[in-house]
């Protein structure tokens, strides 16, 4: 039976990721995913995963899996590339190695990046670390897949709750009315792949690959398209209120830098750019700090300079 065990997953507030959505997607079918990189079902399904985050000086990848059954089959490591970095492939072969290295194992061992979009492969260098030498090849050691490439009914086909993956092949540009359309069905046929007790969270890891893509709709118009309660105990609802959060934060900022711009134009006339730069990236204690010092400072310099 799959297995999946969660080490140091960090929760990064109000930043639009996949990792998080990766390591909740292997939880409920990792061995689905083996199956996309080629594995046959019936030795994925003996796969025991451990989910783990790049953090301080260690190095692991997204994710780690060994079978079971077989000490044959190999060790399976993964990363979910859902952005440009020209070093993924280096990044991961030093993780292989690492890993071999700590768990002094020598066996066989699958790689796989899964990219969600073909210019996170194109950046990506091919591995060339060493002098050409006979029988030293670093190159084609990753089975890499990019899910833009597939449909979703490609996904279906390969394993049904795959389909939590489907907004990653859609064009980020969709329009509203059939994104929310395209949503409806996903959950319906959610609903048939997924146990009861999986279809929430299967339709919450399905919402966060969906806000990490579609970057025109906000956190709320996801959640209402996929009829999302709001659990507080969600990690789809942390993202929801964590953008909440940032957006009263951000009006705040609005708000104190134009009343500080405004006072300060009627005081000392207009503004030059380094003072408007400056108003524009302050923070809101800042801003009120500076306010209230307008009254009693005599020159625009002395009202924006920083405390020692």
């Amino acid at each position: 039976m799959m297995k999946v065990e969660t080490e140091r997953i960090e929760h990064k507030t109000g930043q639009r990721g996949t990792d998080e959505a990766f390591v909740k997607l292997m939880t409920l079918s990792g061995d689905a995913l083996l199956k996309l990189l080629g594995m046959d079902a019936q030795t994925a399904a003996t796969y025991q995963f451990r989910a783990t985050v790049l953090k301080e000086k260690r190095l692991a990848p997204d994710i780690e899996g060994w079978s079971l059954t077989s000490e044959d089959q190999p060790r399976v490591l993964l990363e979910f590339q859902g952005y440009e970095d020209p070093y993924i492939r280096y990044r991961l072969a030093a993780k292989v190695f690492a890993s071999c290295a700590q768990n002094g194992y020598h066996g066989p061992v699958l790689a796989g990046i899964i990219y969600t979009n073909e210019s996170y492969r194109k950046v990506a260098l091919p591995l060339t670390p060493f002098e050409k030498r006979s029988g030293c090849r670093f190159d084609d050691c990753f089975v890499e897949v990019v899910l833009a490439e597939f449909s979703a009914e490609q996904l279906k086909e390969i394993d049904p709750r795959l389909l939590i993956l489907a907004p990653l092949t859609m064009q980020a540009n969709i329009d509203p009315e059939t994104l929310k359309s395209k949503g409806r069905g996903w959950q319906d046929e959610i609903n048939h792949s997924f146990p009861e007790k999986s279809r929430h969270a299967a339709i919450e890891i399905m919402g966060l690959f969906a806000v990490a893509h579609f970057r025109s709709f906000n956190v709320k118009e996801i959640m209402q398209m996929l009829n999302l309660d709001p659990n507080p105990d969600w990690v789809f609802t942390r993202v929801y209120n964590d953008g909440r959060q940032e957006g009263r934060q951000e009006g705040r900022q609005e708000e104190g830098a134009s009343i500080l711009m405004r006072l300060l134009q009627r005081r000392f006339g207009d503004l030059p750019p380094w003072a408007s730069e400056k108003i524009a990236k302050a923070d809101p204690p800042s801003l009120e700090r500076w306010t209230l010092r307008i009254l009693d400072a005599p020159t625009l310099e002395s009202v924006l300079a920083d405390l020692s």
